[in-house]
């Protein structure tokens, strides 16, 4: 079976030969594993077992792509300062520092080379892969992480038609930018924003739903009129369990990081959920992948696949990147569980 076709096959809740993979590692990790794996670039996800491939465009890219020494700062197009701190690029000062868009200028969705890697990607991998395009953040994370900074959460009660402008600016761009993605011919789209903390989410899910689903759906919607067929995948990392049941109505087939945290409990959400979405994710790595024994390692993949695999519906990934803080031996262990475990019919409990 072609890796697209195994990924594919299980967001459509079939179970295909084997659980799909779409692992991702930091640049420190993958500078350890290439080596290794005689791989680099987007060749070491393929070799390790991966079966899509993605392209990030959007304000993530427009940052996080940006090669910085430690301490040094780059502005990006959005207007955001970002500051190189211990292996990461941090926003470090706001365009919006006053609560209003007056005098703000949206970037250009539609600059010919915003999909430069999305056709490198396509060109290189859709015969073969499933190609997903990022497009995260894309609404609410994009007010409290990058244009305004932490006063974006006392905007939503001080100044709320400030948060409406910005979800609309951002509605636009993204419009703009993911159907152009769309007509290249992609298999997946992602959006999405981190709404969810270790316990809940960031805000009231009624609050999130007066602000913030409006603005979703409108994506959602644009994307589905431009293809009926495009996957839209939605991402969070945190609990965001309360809003399942909105982001499956508007339409989403797929969801994740499903960290295992808070109300995060992965044979409940399969129970409960499992039937009208797909997940990916679930690997714990907060604590499991970088402090657990190899065995613990192992034993945490068989009980990710306990949970979420059977029936299909499910691609095999940690709960976020692979960070630096991950021992080898851990990843070693990772890979190994994997290929003991994930070929249908499932074989756990041995």
């Amino acid at each position: 079976m072609k890796p697209r076709t195994r990924l594919l096959s299980t967001i459509k809740h079939q179970e295909p030969d084997m659980v799909p993979l779409f692992i991702r590692f930091v640049g420190a990790i993958s500078a350890k594993l290439a080596p290794i794996f005689d791989a680099n670039g987007h060749d070491l996800p393929i070799i390790i077992g991966n079966d899509g491939v993605i392209a990030q465009i959007g304000l993530n890219a427009e940052f996080s792509h940006k090669v910085l020494s430690e301490g040094k700062t780059y502005t990006s197009e959005w207007g955001v300062t970002y500051q190189h701190i211990r292996g990461f690029n941090q926003p470090v000062d706001y365009p919006l520092k006053e609560p209003t868009l007056k005098g703000y200028q949206w970037p250009d969705p539609n600059r010919p080379d915003r999909l430069d890697e999305v056709h490198k990607v396509m060109m290189n991998y859709h015969d073969d892969y499933a190609v997903m395009v990022d497009l995260s953040s894309s609404l609410f994370e994009v007010g409290y992480a990058h244009l305004r900074g932490e006063a974006f959460f006392l905007d939503c009660f001080s100044h709320p038609e400030l948060v409406s402008e910005v979800m609309n600016g951002l509605v636009s761009y993204y419009i703009a930018l993911g159907c152009r993605a769309i007509r290249a011919g992609i298999d997946i789209i992602r959006i999405g924003d981190d709404i969810g903390g270790q316990n809940g989410m960031m805000i009231s899910p009624a609050l999130w739903r007066e602000l913030v689903k409006p603005a979703l759906r409108r994506l959602v919607d644009a994307f589905k009129n431009e293809n009926p067929d495009i996957i839209v995948k939605y991402h969070s990392c945190g609990d965001f369990r309360a809003v399942i049941p909105d982001l499956i109505e508007m339409g989403i087939e797929l969801i994740g990081t499903m960290q295992p945290c808070g109300s995060m409990v992965p044979r409940e959400l399969k129970a409960e959920f499992g039937n009208r979405v797909a997940f990916l994710g679930g690997l714990d790595t907060q604590q499991l992948l970088p402090l657990g024994s190899p065995t613990e390692v192992r034993e945490g993949v068989r009980e990710v696949l306990r949970a979420y695999a059977p029936g299909g519906g499910y691609i095999f990934m940690p709960a976020h990147y692979v960070n630096a803080d991950v021992p080898l031996v851990n990843i070693w262990a990772m890979l190994e569980a994997l290929r003991d475990y994930r070929t249908y019919p499932l074989c756990l409990d041995t």
